[in-house]
C-alpha cells in the first residue's frame, strides 16, 4: 500500500466525520518501507483531513505528576505523531499536565475549557463522545490499547480505580492556569488491584458487533483501523456493566 493509498483510506473512513481521535505507532510502516519519510507523509495526511473539514485530536502526554506542566513548552514523548504535531503552527493543545492532547484542524477550540479531570465530565473524552467523533488506529492494533476505556470505566465507576488529585501547576506561557487536577487511576490501596489494562476481551466484541473497520496486516503493525466513537463507547459501557473486568486482566 503506497503512502498516497493510506491517506486516501483514511480520508474515505473518516468522512463523515468532524473530529477523529489518533493512536498511532509508526513503526510498522517505517520498517516495511510502506512510509518512508514521515514528516511528509503526516503534512500530507493532515492537510487533507483539515481540507475536509475533519478536526484531529492527537494525545500528547507526558504524566506531569509534579513541578509544572507548561502547555506549549513540556515536550511529549508519546509517539512520532506527538513530536512532529507539537512542532506545528497553529496547533491547540490542552491543560490537562497528565493528560493533554494536541488539536489540528477547522474545530481544534474543542480542546479550550477543557475540564480538570482527565477522562470524566468535559475532558475531551466526553467532548469526542457528545460530537460525531472516530477513532482511528494506524500502525497500532486495537487489542494493544487505547485510552478512552478510562472515559468508560469513571463514567461506570469502576471501584478498582479512584479518583488521585495532583498538586502540578500549569502554566499558559508566563500565565498560571491552574492545578488540582485530576486523573481516575489505580486504586492502590488496595494490594489485590495487581492487574494491567487489557483491551484484548473488548477489541472482540467490538468487532463482533461489527464497529470495527480494518485494513492493513496486524501482525506487521501496518492496519488502519477506524471506530465510530459513540457507538463504541455505548457498547464498551454495556460491556462494563455487564463485565466490571472487561477492560483488565482478570476474568
Amino acid at each position: 500500500m503506497l503512502e498516497k493509498n493510506i491517506i486516501e483510506k483514511i480520508n474515505n473512513l473518516i468522512k463523515n466525520y468532524e473530529f477523529v481521535y489518533i493512536t498511532s505507532d509508526m513503526r510498522g510502516f517505517l520498517y516495511n518501507k510502506i512510509i518512508n519519510d514521515y514528516q511528509k507523509f503526516f503534512s500530507a495526511l493532515f492537510s487533507s483531513l483539515k481540507n475536509n473539514n475533519v478536526t484531529s485530536i492527537i494525545p500528547s502526554y507526558t504524566y506531569t505528576k509534579k513541578g509544572i506542566f507548561d502547555v506549549y513548552k513540556t515536550e511529549s514523548k508519546l509517539s512520532l505523531l506527538t513530536k512532529w504535531s507539537f512542532k506545528e503552527k497553529n496547533i491547540i493543545r490542552s491543560e490537562h499536565p497528565l493528560f493533554s492532547c494536541i488539536g489540528i484542524g477547522n474545530q481544534k477550540n474543542i480542546l479550550k475549557k477543557i475540564s480538570k479531570s482527565a477522562f470524566g465530565r468535559d475532558s475531551i473524552f466526553d467532548k469526542l463522545y457528545n460530537n460525531n467523533s472516530c477513532l482511528l488506529h494506524l500502525g497500532r492494533p486495537l487489542e494493544l490499547g487505547n485510552t478512552s476505556i478510562h472515559y468508560v470505566e469513571q463514567m461506570g465507576g469502576a471501584t478498582y480505580r479512584l479518583n488521585k488529585k495532583f498538586k502540578t501547576k500549569v502554566y499558559n506561557k508566563k500565565k498560571y492556569i491552574g492545578t488540582d487536577y485530576t486523573v481516575f487511576v489505580r486504586n492502590l490501596s488496595n494490594k489485590d488491584n495487581n492487574y494491567i489494562s487489557n483491551t484484548n476481551k473488548i477489541s472482540k466484541v467490538l468487532k463482533k458487533n461489527k464497529l470495527v473497520k480494518e485494513f492493513g496486516d496486524l501482525k506487521n503493525n501496518t492496519n488502519i483501523t477506524v471506530l465510530d466513537y459513540k457507538r463504541s463507547i455505548d457498547i464498551m459501557i454495556d460491556e462494563f456493566y455487564k463485565n466490571q473486568n472487561i477492560f483488565i486482566n482478570k476474568n
